[in-house]
Protein backbone atom coordinates (compact mmCIF):
# COMPACT_ATOMS: atom_id res chain seq x y z
CA UNK A 1 0.00 0.00 0.00
CA UNK A 2 1.10 3.40 -0.68
CA UNK A 3 0.15 6.28 1.57
CA UNK A 4 0.18 9.78 -0.16
CA UNK A 5 -1.80 12.01 1.28
CA UNK A 6 -0.38 15.41 -0.90
CA UNK A 7 -2.86 13.87 -3.83
CA UNK A 8 -5.94 15.31 -1.52
CA UNK A 9 -4.41 18.51 -2.94
CA UNK A 10 -4.46 17.37 -6.69
CA UNK A 11 -7.13 18.78 -9.01
CA UNK A 12 -9.50 16.53 -10.57
CA UNK A 13 -10.50 17.69 -13.99
CA UNK A 14 -13.24 15.32 -14.64
CA UNK A 15 -14.97 16.16 -11.13
CA UNK A 16 -18.83 16.79 -11.29
CA UNK A 17 -18.09 20.22 -9.51
CA UNK A 18 -15.83 21.16 -12.86
CA UNK A 19 -17.43 22.80 -15.82
CA UNK A 20 -17.49 20.64 -18.99
CA UNK A 21 -15.40 23.40 -20.29
CA UNK A 22 -12.87 23.67 -18.14
CA UNK A 23 -11.55 19.85 -19.24
CA UNK A 24 -11.03 21.86 -23.17
CA UNK A 25 -7.45 22.50 -23.85
CA UNK A 26 -7.69 25.84 -23.47
CA UNK A 27 -7.96 25.15 -19.68
CA UNK A 28 -5.53 22.38 -19.51
CA UNK A 29 -1.95 21.95 -17.73
CA UNK A 30 -0.72 19.53 -19.96
CA UNK A 31 -1.37 21.85 -22.97
CA UNK A 32 1.70 23.95 -22.56
CA UNK A 33 3.47 22.83 -19.81
CA UNK A 34 6.27 25.25 -20.12
CA UNK A 35 3.91 28.19 -19.88
CA UNK A 36 1.91 26.80 -17.39
CA UNK A 37 4.14 24.74 -15.15
CA UNK A 38 7.44 27.08 -15.42
CA UNK A 39 9.31 24.01 -15.56
CA UNK A 40 11.49 22.49 -17.73
CA UNK A 41 11.20 18.88 -19.42
CA UNK A 42 13.16 15.57 -18.53
CA UNK A 43 13.27 14.41 -21.69
CA UNK A 44 11.35 15.40 -25.34
CA UNK A 45 11.03 14.58 -28.66
CA UNK A 46 9.64 16.81 -31.84
CA UNK A 47 7.05 15.61 -34.23
CA UNK A 48 8.06 12.89 -36.75
CA UNK A 49 6.78 15.34 -39.50
CA UNK A 50 7.22 18.35 -37.83
CA UNK A 51 7.87 21.45 -40.64
CA UNK A 52 8.66 25.09 -41.10
CA UNK A 53 9.78 24.52 -36.91
CA UNK A 54 13.25 23.91 -35.78
CA UNK A 55 13.30 20.26 -34.66
CA UNK A 56 16.20 21.34 -31.96
CA UNK A 57 13.53 23.73 -30.34
CA UNK A 58 11.09 22.77 -27.43
CA UNK A 59 8.46 24.23 -29.42
CA UNK A 60 8.97 21.70 -32.37
CA UNK A 61 7.43 19.06 -29.50
CA UNK A 62 5.72 16.00 -29.74
CA UNK A 63 5.85 14.67 -26.96
CA UNK A 64 7.68 15.54 -23.18
CA UNK A 65 8.45 13.66 -19.78
CA UNK A 66 7.83 16.12 -16.63
CA UNK A 67 8.51 15.24 -13.44
CA UNK A 68 5.25 14.66 -11.10
CA UNK A 69 3.45 17.65 -9.56
CA UNK A 70 1.89 15.15 -7.35
CA UNK A 71 3.76 12.14 -6.92
CA UNK A 72 3.10 9.11 -4.90
CA UNK A 73 6.62 9.05 -4.36
CA UNK A 74 9.60 11.43 -4.21
CA UNK A 75 13.54 11.44 -4.30
CA UNK A 76 15.58 11.19 -1.03
CA UNK A 77 19.14 10.95 -0.88
CA UNK A 78 19.55 7.93 1.46
CA UNK A 79 17.69 4.66 0.80
CA UNK A 80 14.98 3.84 2.63
CA UNK A 81 15.13 1.15 4.94
CA UNK A 82 11.56 -0.83 6.43
CA UNK A 83 10.89 -0.13 9.68
CA UNK A 84 9.27 -2.41 12.17
CA UNK A 85 5.95 -1.09 14.10
CA UNK A 86 4.52 -4.03 15.31
CA UNK A 87 2.10 -5.89 14.35
CA UNK A 88 2.84 -3.50 10.74
CA UNK A 89 5.65 -2.52 9.05
CA UNK A 90 6.34 0.82 6.81
CA UNK A 91 8.94 2.55 5.05
CA UNK A 92 9.74 6.14 3.22
CA UNK A 93 7.67 6.37 -0.40
CA UNK A 94 11.71 7.06 -1.84
CA UNK A 95 11.44 6.96 -5.38
CA UNK A 96 9.96 8.94 -8.64
CA UNK A 97 6.97 9.39 -10.70
CA UNK A 98 6.82 11.05 -14.39
CA UNK A 99 4.73 11.91 -16.61
CA UNK A 100 4.82 11.55 -20.23
CA UNK A 101 2.41 14.06 -22.27
CA UNK A 102 1.68 13.57 -25.85
CA UNK A 103 0.89 16.74 -27.41
CA UNK A 104 -2.60 16.42 -28.56
CA UNK A 105 -5.51 16.99 -26.16
CA UNK A 106 -8.09 14.86 -28.42
CA UNK A 107 -5.47 12.15 -29.87
CA UNK A 108 -5.33 9.22 -27.22
CA UNK A 109 -3.62 6.16 -28.05
CA UNK A 110 -5.89 4.72 -30.52
CA UNK A 111 -5.98 8.02 -33.10
CA UNK A 112 -1.91 8.09 -33.05
CA UNK A 113 -0.14 6.70 -36.23
CA UNK A 114 2.51 3.57 -35.77
CA UNK A 115 5.57 6.77 -35.99
CA UNK A 116 3.65 8.44 -32.97
CA UNK A 117 3.54 5.46 -30.94
CA UNK A 118 7.04 4.51 -31.82
CA UNK A 119 7.97 8.31 -29.82
CA UNK A 120 5.98 6.96 -26.83
CA UNK A 121 7.93 3.70 -26.79
CA UNK A 122 11.37 5.69 -27.55
CA UNK A 123 10.25 8.03 -24.41
CA UNK A 124 9.49 5.24 -22.10
CA UNK A 125 12.65 3.29 -23.25
CA UNK A 126 14.89 6.23 -22.34
CA UNK A 127 13.40 7.29 -18.78
CA UNK A 128 13.29 3.56 -18.06
CA UNK A 129 16.81 3.47 -18.30
CA UNK A 130 17.98 6.71 -16.81
CA UNK A 131 15.56 5.34 -13.58
CA UNK A 132 17.03 2.27 -13.67
CA UNK A 133 20.62 3.91 -12.53
CA UNK A 134 19.30 5.16 -9.50
CA UNK A 135 20.77 3.44 -6.38
CA UNK A 136 17.54 2.72 -4.61
CA UNK A 137 15.01 1.74 -7.57
CA UNK A 138 14.16 -1.83 -7.60
CA UNK A 139 11.31 -1.95 -9.75
CA UNK A 140 10.09 0.50 -12.80
CA UNK A 141 6.30 0.72 -13.39
CA UNK A 142 4.81 1.83 -16.95
CA UNK A 143 1.21 2.64 -17.05
CA UNK A 144 -1.27 4.53 -18.89
CA UNK A 145 -4.88 5.50 -17.40
CA UNK A 146 -7.24 6.33 -20.46
CA UNK A 147 -10.44 8.44 -18.90
CA UNK A 148 -11.69 9.25 -15.23
CA UNK A 149 -13.51 5.21 -14.07
CA UNK A 150 -10.03 4.49 -15.18
CA UNK A 151 -7.77 6.56 -12.82
CA UNK A 152 -6.95 9.45 -14.87
CA UNK A 153 -7.62 13.00 -13.68
CA UNK A 154 -6.51 14.90 -16.12
CA UNK A 155 -8.36 14.90 -19.99
CA UNK A 156 -5.36 14.94 -22.10
CA UNK A 157 -3.47 11.88 -22.90
CA UNK A 158 -0.50 10.68 -20.71
CA UNK A 159 1.19 8.20 -19.40
CA UNK A 160 3.18 7.90 -16.40
CA UNK A 161 6.72 6.14 -15.28
CA UNK A 162 6.52 4.98 -11.48
CA UNK A 163 10.16 4.00 -10.14
CA UNK A 164 9.98 2.14 -6.76
CA UNK A 165 11.86 0.95 -4.39
CA UNK A 166 10.34 -2.21 -3.56
CA UNK A 167 9.19 -5.29 -6.21
CA UNK A 168 5.59 -4.83 -5.89
CA UNK A 169 3.49 -7.67 -4.16
CA UNK A 170 1.70 -8.79 -7.79
CA UNK A 171 4.83 -8.37 -9.56
CA UNK A 172 6.48 -10.52 -6.74
CA UNK A 173 3.56 -13.10 -6.66
CA UNK A 174 3.91 -13.31 -11.09
CA UNK A 175 7.76 -13.97 -10.69
CA UNK A 176 7.22 -16.61 -8.02
CA UNK A 177 4.63 -18.45 -10.40
CA UNK A 178 7.21 -18.12 -13.15
CA UNK A 179 10.09 -19.34 -11.27
CA UNK A 180 8.29 -22.44 -9.51
CA UNK A 181 6.57 -23.39 -13.36
CA UNK A 182 10.31 -22.99 -15.04
CA UNK A 183 11.44 -25.12 -11.90
CA UNK A 184 9.15 -28.09 -12.52
CA UNK A 185 8.74 -28.13 -16.59
CA UNK A 186 11.77 -26.04 -17.67
CA UNK A 187 10.60 -23.73 -19.56
CA UNK A 188 8.55 -20.08 -19.71
CA UNK A 189 5.22 -20.46 -18.69
CA UNK A 190 3.99 -17.84 -20.95
CA UNK A 191 6.04 -19.31 -23.57
CA UNK A 192 4.09 -22.41 -23.31
CA UNK A 193 0.79 -20.26 -23.30
CA UNK A 194 1.94 -18.78 -26.09
CA UNK A 195 2.59 -21.74 -28.24
CA UNK A 196 -1.13 -22.87 -26.96
CA UNK A 197 -2.34 -19.92 -28.02
CA UNK A 198 -0.65 -19.93 -31.84
CA UNK A 199 -1.64 -23.71 -31.73
CA UNK A 200 -5.84 -23.24 -31.09
CA UNK A 201 -5.68 -19.78 -32.92
CA UNK A 202 -9.42 -18.91 -31.08
CA UNK A 203 -7.95 -16.18 -28.63
CA UNK A 204 -5.34 -14.65 -31.18
CA UNK A 205 -6.31 -10.89 -32.05
CA UNK A 206 -3.24 -9.77 -33.84
CA UNK A 207 0.07 -11.30 -34.88
CA UNK A 208 3.17 -9.30 -36.30
CA UNK A 209 6.95 -10.04 -36.67
CA UNK A 210 7.85 -9.59 -33.33
CA UNK A 211 4.66 -9.61 -30.79
CA UNK A 212 0.96 -11.69 -30.57
CA UNK A 213 -1.47 -9.78 -28.70
CA UNK A 214 -4.39 -12.01 -27.06
CA UNK A 215 -7.48 -12.20 -24.87
CA UNK A 216 -6.07 -13.82 -21.74
CA UNK A 217 -7.85 -17.58 -20.69
CA UNK A 218 -7.70 -16.54 -17.86
CA UNK A 219 -8.62 -12.85 -18.05
CA UNK A 220 -8.61 -10.56 -15.08
CA UNK A 221 -11.44 -8.18 -16.77
CA UNK A 222 -13.74 -8.62 -19.83
CA UNK A 223 -11.89 -7.72 -22.81
CA UNK A 224 -8.78 -8.30 -21.49
CA UNK A 225 -6.02 -7.76 -24.14
CA UNK A 226 -1.95 -8.82 -23.34
CA UNK A 227 0.70 -8.25 -26.00
CA UNK A 228 3.81 -10.37 -25.49
CA UNK A 229 6.86 -10.51 -27.71
CA UNK A 230 7.38 -13.59 -29.59
CA UNK A 231 10.69 -14.12 -28.79
CA UNK A 232 11.24 -15.14 -24.80
CA UNK A 233 12.62 -11.47 -23.07
CA UNK A 234 12.60 -10.85 -19.60
CA UNK A 235 13.51 -7.40 -19.55
CA UNK A 236 11.17 -4.61 -21.53
CA UNK A 237 14.58 -2.32 -21.54
CA UNK A 238 16.19 -4.78 -24.11
CA UNK A 239 13.68 -4.58 -26.56
CA UNK A 240 15.74 -4.20 -30.06
CA UNK A 241 14.84 -1.13 -32.59
CA UNK A 242 12.90 -3.63 -34.62
CA UNK A 243 11.04 -5.25 -32.09
CA UNK A 244 10.12 -1.43 -30.71
CA UNK A 245 8.40 -0.97 -34.64
CA UNK A 246 6.81 -3.97 -34.37
CA UNK A 247 5.36 -2.98 -30.91
CA UNK A 248 4.06 0.33 -32.11
CA UNK A 249 2.62 -1.30 -34.79
CA UNK A 250 0.78 -4.12 -32.46
CA UNK A 251 0.13 -1.31 -30.18
CA UNK A 252 -1.83 0.58 -32.69
CA UNK A 253 -3.90 -1.58 -34.40
CA UNK A 254 -5.08 -3.04 -30.71
CA UNK A 255 -5.76 0.06 -29.75
CA UNK A 256 -7.65 0.60 -33.29
CA UNK A 257 -9.56 -2.50 -32.26
CA UNK A 258 -10.23 -1.71 -28.81
CA UNK A 259 -11.70 1.71 -29.88
CA UNK A 260 -13.83 0.86 -32.91
CA UNK A 261 -15.43 -2.18 -31.22
CA UNK A 262 -16.54 -0.66 -27.79
CA UNK A 263 -16.10 2.78 -28.56
CA UNK A 264 -12.61 4.22 -26.92
CA UNK A 265 -13.40 2.61 -23.57
CA UNK A 266 -11.92 4.20 -20.63
CA UNK A 267 -8.65 1.53 -20.07
CA UNK A 268 -5.76 1.48 -18.23
CA UNK A 269 -2.68 -0.53 -19.84
CA UNK A 270 1.00 -1.13 -18.13
CA UNK A 271 4.41 -2.92 -18.64
CA UNK A 272 5.06 -5.91 -16.87
CA UNK A 273 8.70 -6.53 -16.56
CA UNK A 274 11.74 -8.02 -14.67
CA UNK A 275 12.87 -6.02 -11.63
CA UNK A 276 15.61 -3.51 -12.51
CA UNK A 277 17.96 -5.61 -10.76
CA UNK A 278 17.69 -8.91 -12.34
CA UNK A 279 19.03 -8.82 -15.74
CA UNK A 280 17.94 -11.88 -18.02
CA UNK A 281 15.91 -13.11 -15.39
CA UNK A 282 15.38 -16.19 -17.25
CA UNK A 283 11.97 -17.89 -16.07
CA UNK A 284 9.92 -14.63 -16.96
CA UNK A 285 8.17 -13.15 -19.80
CA UNK A 286 7.82 -9.05 -20.14
CA UNK A 287 4.52 -8.34 -21.72
CA UNK A 288 1.94 -5.17 -21.82
CA UNK A 289 -1.88 -6.04 -20.32
CA UNK A 290 -4.64 -3.74 -21.60
CA UNK A 291 -7.45 -3.86 -18.78
CA UNK A 292 -10.64 -2.14 -20.53
CA UNK A 293 -13.33 -0.52 -18.03
CA UNK A 294 -16.27 -2.10 -18.65
CA UNK A 295 -17.85 -2.87 -15.69
CA UNK A 296 -17.67 -2.33 -11.92
CA UNK A 297 -16.84 -5.03 -8.96
CA UNK A 298 -19.27 -5.82 -6.83
CA UNK A 299 -19.44 -8.03 -3.20
CA UNK A 300 -18.23 -11.17 -5.13
CA UNK A 301 -15.12 -9.81 -6.83
CA UNK A 302 -14.31 -7.54 -3.55
CA UNK A 303 -15.50 -9.55 -1.33
CA UNK A 304 -13.13 -13.05 -2.42
CA UNK A 305 -11.62 -11.71 -5.44
CA UNK A 306 -12.60 -13.85 -7.97
CA UNK A 307 -13.32 -12.04 -11.50
CA UNK A 308 -16.53 -12.22 -12.59
CA UNK A 309 -16.26 -11.91 -16.54
CA UNK A 310 -19.42 -11.57 -18.74
CA UNK A 311 -17.42 -11.51 -22.10
CA UNK A 312 -15.41 -15.29 -22.68
CA UNK A 313 -12.09 -14.18 -23.74
CA UNK A 314 -12.62 -16.38 -26.99
CA UNK A 315 -16.06 -13.94 -27.92
CA UNK A 316 -13.49 -11.13 -26.91
CA UNK A 317 -11.02 -11.88 -29.50
CA UNK A 318 -13.44 -12.62 -32.32
CA UNK A 319 -15.28 -9.02 -31.73
CA UNK A 320 -11.87 -7.96 -32.10
CA UNK A 321 -10.10 -9.39 -34.78
CA UNK A 322 -13.32 -8.41 -36.69
CA UNK A 323 -12.56 -4.65 -36.20
CA UNK A 324 -10.82 -2.45 -38.04
CA UNK A 325 -7.08 -2.07 -37.45
CA UNK A 326 -7.25 1.39 -38.75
Amino acid sequence: MLVAGALKKKPNFFAKSVRRQQVSARNCPFENPQKTQKINPLFWLARPQAKGVAREKISSWFLQVLPNKYPILTPHKVCPVPLRDKPYEKMDGSGFQELVITRDHERSLAFLTKEEILLVLESYLARYLALKNEKCIEYILIFHNNGPSAGATVAHPHSQILALPIIPLDVSHSLRGSSRYFQRYKKCAHCSILKKELAAQQRIIYLNRHFIAICPYASHVSFEIRVYPLKHASNFEEITFPEKESLADIMRSVFHKLNNSLNNPDYNFFIHTAPTKARRMRPYHWHLEILPRTNIWGGVELGTGTEVIKMPPEEAARLFRKAKAK
